[in-house]
């Protein structure tokens, strides 16, 4: 396990050196006037950090041996849960609107996943709503969908 650690990270290394060489030939700009290299260059630049950390993580290992692992005991069905929620409700967001769809999400997450008291999950569900509302809604003015109900 430690040499595949060691190999992938050397690999995603010397990609991510190679893709900030080629962002930075399209030009990275400046923060206030962004050139076209200038995301991949720093997407590369965090992919270079995170390398170089598994790399020294495999070092690591090396000394002291293997740890314990690190999906044992995982609840696979909550996980599964969890996804396939967050894929329903990308594809129910334009079809019932932001609001109504961040409810359901957050009833869904609360009460099924955290198995919290009914009349904690609707509070807390109902002051994630209004506070999203507020922050993306009213105060970004982001353009989200109303649904059915009219809602937004």
């Amino acid at each position: 396990m430690r040499k595949y650690n060691f190999l992938s990270g050397l690999f995603l290394m010397i990609l991510s050196v190679g893709t900030c060489f080629m962002a930075h030939r399209l030009g990275l700009g400046n923060i206030h006037n962004p050139g076209p290299g200038l995301i991949p260059f720093g997407v590369a630049a965090i992919l270079f950090l995170m390398s170089v950390g598994l790399i020294l993580r495999s070092f690591f290992e090396a000394i002291k041996g293997p740890q314990k692992k690190v999906f044992k005991g995982v609840d696979w069905k909550r996980v599964i849960l969890v996804l396939a929620s967050l894929l329903g409700y990308g594809l129910a967001f334009n079809t019932l609107g932001f609001t109504f769809c961040t409810f359901l999400l957050m009833i869904l997450l609360l009460g099924v996943v955290g198995r919290l008291k009914w009349w904690l999950i609707l509070v807390i569900s109902l002051f994630t709503v209004v506070c999203t509302h507020l922050i993306f809604v009213v105060w970004l003015e982001c353009p989200f969908p109303n649904g059915p109900f009219g809602i937004g």
